[in-house]
Parts: C-alpha cells; structure tokens; sequence
C-alpha cells in the first residue's frame, strides 16, 4: 500500500474516531413543570396514629432543595421546641423534639419550602400530620385576612388560635394552632380538635407569636370559634395597623427662624404648643410635620408639648438664617380657562405688591389679575384672571413683589401657566345610595393615590356630587362610616374591642377627556 493511500485511511479513521468521542447536546424534550413527588414507600406515612417515632423522612422521586425554611415551616400546635429539617439525598429529614404533648394532632405544613433542584418547582403546602394520641383530630376552618386600610387580600398573615376568652393570651402565650394566609388573604387550618377559640391575626414583625410592637398590624375574630362542625367558614377578617395615640417623632431647627415638629400616631393630629409662645408665628401642616416660621433676628429656646409627650427643641450653633432658595411653582397643574391657579413658594408670603408682578402671554400681552394669598397655608397663592383657551402665561414677580417671613423677596420669580382647551378635561357625577341618615360619612375622590376632593356627609340617606374640569384618568371613590366624627378613618383597637371603622373603595368608570361619567355607588360594607 503507498504511504500516500495509508494516510488517506488514517484520516478518515481519525475523524470517525474524534466524531464518535464527541458529545452531543440532549434531543430535548419537554420543560419539568411538576413539583417533586413523594414516594411513599420510602417515606414515613402521613396521618398515623399513637405517633412515637423521632425523626420523620419524606423521600421523593428527584433531588430536592430547601428554602427559607425558618419563615415558611408552619407547625400547629407548637412544638416545645422548632424542630430540626434537614435534607439527605433526595429526602427531606425532620428531627422531632422531645415531650411533644399527650393525645394530640400536629400539622407540620412546609408552605413553599420545598423545590426540585433543577427547575424550581414547588410543591405548596405539603403538610405533614400525625397524632400521638388515637384519633386524628378533623375539624377545618377556613377564612381571609383584609387590610382594613386597602381592603385588599392580605399575604403571608399569621392566623392564630387560642384558647376562647383568654383576651390577653396574644400579649403573652403562643397560640395552640396557627397558619399562614396565601395571596389572595385565604388560610385554612386542618386538624382541629373539637373546642372552643378565639381567631386572631396577626403580621409578626419580630417571629415570637405575640402582639407585642407597635408596627406589627392585628385584628381578630369578634366572636368565638366554636369547632363541633367538621367545616367552618368564617367571615372576612379585617388586619389593621395599632391605634397609636399621637406623639412627638421628632423635633428640627433647620435654621433660625424654622421650626419642624414631626408627630406621629393617628390622625387628628394636636397642634403643637410652644413653651414660650412665639408671638406672630406663621405655621403650616406638611403631612405629619407642623411648620412654625418666626423672625430670623431672634432667638428661640424653648419646649414643644402635645397631650402627654414634651420634647425639647434643640439650640442652633450658627445663628445665621439659611433659608432655602425662594422659588415658586404652579401646583395646579394643566388649567382649564375658568380655573384659579394655586402657585407655591416654600417660604409663607407676608405681604404682596402687585405693582411689581406682570402676567403676560407668549406675545408679551400683558393681562389683568388678581393675587391673594390663600388662609390656609401662606405658602400659597391663588391667581384668578380671564384665561384663554389653549394660551401658555407667564407669572413674573421683580424683586420686591414678595415679601415672607425671612424679609422682602431680592429673585425676580417666574411661573409657567398653561392653559388648555375645556374639552380636554372632564366632569364626573357621583350619587352614593344606602346611608343612614343618623350617621356621619366621609367620601373622598382619589387618583392615583392622590385625594382630589373631600365631602363629609351628614343626615342623608343619597349623597350626591358633582366633580367638573377633571382630569382624565382612573378615579376610585373611598367611602368611610366616621362613627366618631373626626373627619379621618380611624383604626381598631383591641384593648377597646374596637374594630376599624367601615369602609368601601369603589374604583370608577375611566374618565376621558370630553366626557361626563355619573357613577351610582352603594354603601354595604
């Protein structure tokens, strides 16, 4: 054979051999989308009876994960101790304490702790029971949690029970059983035994099942459980945050001449008083601060106090006034022609001279106007003058046209005033049904979570509203029973047996621009 064809043979059999060896990605086939299976077989059986054994093994068909077992393990009732989980080849291993109680159903539910390794999969609520007395317990409770504030679902609330008529067991005992409500605020509770309870729920900040700080959220069940029926269905149970009387947070001196007074607590809040009073202050609510300006030239040292909280206010190293930089803003947004605008300087106004202040369009008209400043908050304008449809204004203020609590204002300030076409706004009709005329309402108009309008409604079975020059978009309406007449929605509180105040949100037909939508809404909580 010639050396030339031996070589020809050598490489094809070099590259049948290199093709042979090298490997080939998967044909595919199908996503795993199931969650891991138990093979029974192989696994402790769920459900027994006179239950006695140590560990518990749960063995599946692929290699699994655990994940965040500490916050998704649910054991009802408790466990003297947590018990230990663990994971050894493909089964999920659980180490019991000891002294686990005498004729008793326990549920060890691992909510979505358990995964396959590949792909995620999880397999929900898998619940281990066992009794180690003879019967297994089997009443079911099933129930939803509602934010009282939203009125929407509740997640990943604790649903307790405890022992009926022991009021003050959620401030000092851990529950006798206990679950987690899922995304849509639904919780049931299996394996009951036949007894009497109190429902309770609870968003525990701290994980040592008690209501025992003031951010955690709470509500509860009015009446008591009683579990003589295999199946029970509870009514909606409202979550709402502590009623926290109002306080002091916080007390700044930015600058001289500036006081904020940070509260906190439910609404109303106390004006708060100066010890001493300043005379002539000039004061402002900002949400939940309260704003005291006074003359830069002096000093102040003193106390703010509201009902049963004092605070002291702190003394200024550098005297200097620092005020922030004077500017002013439109607040009102895209105007319609018959609208007053609501201009914004952060520094309250004093005093006016229109003299120095010229309203004019593009083209340099100059146009009449009238300038006052608003009673509320002296930090506000209102500006009223014969706008024209779809003509862009421009408010200029030389030096001097201002003058606030700091002194005259030295910026020239300007202010940009669009005006638009009526038909790009819309009005909206509102009529509420089913009141109770010895009642006291509260209806407010929100966008995007904004409140647009605020009606309180006394001695009247229909209310009715009507809303023009709107702007488009997706309006909600939040009615509110004011049984004590603050003018807010006020919170539940347990020491009181007080539950929440009733409310209903109702989200409206979408307004657009040109149109008029009438909306018929009614109150049945």
């Amino acid at each position: 054979m010639s050396s030339s064809r031996f070589r020809w043979l050598y490489l094809v059999f070099l590259g049948l051999a290199v093709a042979c060896a090298s490997p080939r990605p998967p044909t595919g086939g199908e996503k795993d989308i199931l969650p891991p299976r138990i093979i029974s077989e192989e696994s402790t059986p769920n459900y027994q009876t006179n239950f006695s054994e140590k560990e518990i093994t749960i063995t599946f068909d692929e290699w699994v994960t655990l994940k965040d077992v500490l916050s998704q393990l649910v054991i009802s009732p408790l466990m003297p101790e947590s018990p230990d989980v663990k994971l050894k080849g493909k089964s999920v291993i659980v180490a019991l304490p000891d002294s686990l109680k005498e004729e008793t159903t326990y549920t060890i539910n691992f909510g979505s702790a358990i995964a396959d390794l590949n792909e995620g999969n999880i397999l929900e609520n898998f619940a281990f029971v066992f009794s180690t007395g003879p019967v297994l317990d089997s009443v079911t409770v099933y129930g939803t949690v509602v934010d009282a504030v939203t009125l929407l679902p509740a997640e990943d609330v604790l649903v307790m029970l405890h022992p009926a008529n022991a009021d003050s067991a959620i401030y000092t005992t851990k529950p006798d059983y206990i679950v987690r409500s899922d995304k849509e605020g639904k919780w049931r509770l299996d394996n009951i035994r036949a007894d009497s309870f109190s429902v309770m729920v609870l968003v525990d900040e701290n994980l040592n099942f008690l209501y025992d700080l003031e951010t955690e959220s709470f509500g509860w069940f009015d009446e008591v459980l009683v579990t003589d029926v295999p199946k029970i269905i509870l009514p909606d149970i409202l979550l709402f945050p502590k009623d926290i009387q109002p306080a002091l947070a916080d007390v700044i001196h930015p600058t001289q001449g500036w006081l904020k007074i940070v509260l906190r607590g439910r609404k109303p809040w106390p004006v708060p008083e100066l010890k001493p009073a300043i005379p002539n202050a000039v004061t402002a609510w900002e949400a939940d601060t309260f704003n005291i300006w006074y003359p830069p030239s002096q000093t102040y040292e003193g106390l703010v106090r509201v009902p049963g909280d004092t605070m002291e206010i702190p003394t200024l190293r550098d005297s200097r006034s620092t005020p922030d930089p004077v500017f002013m803003q439109n607040s009102s947004g895209k105007l319609a022609p018959y609208q007053s605008v609501r201009l914004f300087t952060p520094i309250p106004i004093t005093a006016i001279d229109t003299s120095f202040i010229r309203v004019r369009t593009d083209s340099m008209e100059q146009i009449p106007f009238e300038l006052t400043p608003e009673s509320e908050d002296a930090r506000y304008v209102i500006l009223k003058a014969p706008w024209k449809s779809s003509t862009r204004y421009t408010l200029v203020a030389a030096p001097g046209a201002f003058t606030n609590v700091f002194g005259p204002v030295t910026d020239t300030l300007f202010s940009i005033i669009p005006v638009a076409e009526t038909d790009e706004f819309g009005d909206l009709a509102i009529t509420v049904n089913g009141l109770e005329n010895d009642k006291t309402y509260i209806m407010r108009l929100i966008l995007s979570g904004r409140e647009i309008a605020k009606h309180n409604i006394r001695q009247d079975t229909v209310f009715e509203a009507v809303h023009k020059t709107l702007l488009p978009g997706k309006y909600q309406v939040e009615i509110i029973e004011d049984l004590n007449e603050s003018g807010f929605w006020d919170t539940g509180d347990y020491s009181a047996r007080r539950q929440p105040e009733r409310k209903m949100i109702f989200d409206l037909e979408s307004l657009r621009a040109a149109w008029e939508v009438n909306s018929t809404i009614t109150w049945q909580p």
